[in-house]
């Protein structure tokens, strides 16, 4: 017993030696390492309400989203490339990821087909896309060509817009990259006649098509709703066969120079109605008027708009309001106006199945 006083008193001593020390230099280090871990610069987003808030309150600012899902090995490559690139340029981009597994919906806004998809969106339009890892100098390049505050309204549709409908040609040799188009607009994509076997598939408007030897190939599709399709090719393709030869990038229209172009919900139009009388357009087929439409309303099918504008001539300074069935064809049919010198265009976005949503009644007189 004698001898454990000695060992006891040591032991006492010890313990009262280390609470009164200095916390010691591991602690210290594992305080200061976990006090300097840098917050994640990429972002997640986890459901389609904050994306479409993030998307809306963005302004003039260039937004890259990452969707990739957990089981994907590029994905995982490309993660700690993108944390670096949203680092380093942090005054340029705002990048943000998604898990498509756990939110299905914003894959299928996406038109997702391969992963990791990285999208770049600015002023609500999606202006870029690219499909599997790239080098980190492609994604710097990129940011640095659409972040500049003038690269999205320099962004012009392709091709010309003939009696309603978006011609756009193509040649089979080369790879197109985008491929811009408006909301609401029937796009035909014109590929030359080829010499080898060739096919086209854009999944998003369910197209499919083989081209024959000997011939163009002609694909059609009405561009529904804003974002970036995928265009594969398979056969003998300048991208390789079975990849990605393009996108197609559905953009909001916009008007240009003095002209006005104002997107309406069915409440707004009613506003308008009520206080400024304007021309009420309709131009959805005859069928379709005569089923019930707008009280007031005058019809000119899309189809006809072009070779009846003599008949509108009074309306150029004045405001317009124009509908169809969705708010797709009348963004084509104030483009067609725009571009004939129409000052004022209001274009009803959700259509006569919008209007009729709010509690609004139609009329077959």
């Amino acid at each position: 017993m004698p001898r454990l006083i000695p060992v006891l008193k040591m032991t006492a001593f010890l313990i009262m030696a280390l609470l009164l020390m200095p916390i010691s230099s591991s602690a210290e280090k594992k305080r200061e390492k976990s006090s300097s871990v840098k917050p994640v610069a990429v972002l997640t987003i986890d459901n389609i309400d904050t994306l479409n808030t993030i998307i809306s309150n963005a302004g003039d600012r260039l937004l890259m989203f990452d969707l990739y899902a957990d089981w994907c090995m590029p994905c995982k490559i490309l993660s700690p490339m993108l944390e670096k690139i949203a680092e380093k340029k942090k005054d340029n981009v705002t990048v943000y990821k998604i898990n498509i597994d756990k939110n299905p919906k914003i894959a299928g806004a996406f038109g997702v087909t391969g992963i990791p998809f990285v999208v770049f969106v600015k002023k609500q339009q999606g202006v870029y896309a690219l499909t599997g890892v790239q080098t980190k100098d492609t994604y710097l390049r990129t940011i640095d060509r659409f972040a500049a505050e003038e690269s999205v309204p320099d962004i012009t549709p392709d091709g010309e817009l003939v009696q309603g409908v978006r011609i756009i040609r193509l040649t089979a040799g080369s790879n197109p990259g985008n491929i811009y188009v408006y909301r609401g607009e029937t796009v035909s994509l014109v590929i030359d006649k080829i010499d080898f076997p060739y096919a086209i598939a854009i999944p998003a408007f369910d197209i499919n098509r083989n081209g024959e030897v000997g011939k163009r190939l002609e694909v059609t599709f009405k561009a529904k709703e804003t974002g970036v399709f995928p265009v594969f090719c398979n056969g003998k393709c300048p991208s390789g066969n079975g990849s990605q030869y393009g996108s197609v990038v559905v953009m909001q229209y916009k008007s240009s120079g003095k002209a006005q172009f104002m997107e309406l919900t069915a409440k707004e139009a009613q506003q308008l109605i009520a206080e400024k009388k304007p021309l009420i357009l309709d131009v959805r087929t005859p069928n379709e008027y005569y089923s019930g439409h707008i009280k007031g309303a005058r019809l000119i099918p899309l189809q006809q708009l072009d070779a009846r504008l003599s008949e509108l001539n009074n309306y150029k300074e004045k405001d317009v309001l124009v509908y169809c069935r969705s708010g797709n064809r009348s963004t084509v049919a104030s483009q067609i106006l725009i571009r004939n010198g129409f000052k004022k265009l209001h274009n009803l976005r959700s259509g006569i199945r919008g209007w009729e949503a709010a509690g609004n009644k139609l009329t077959t007189d």
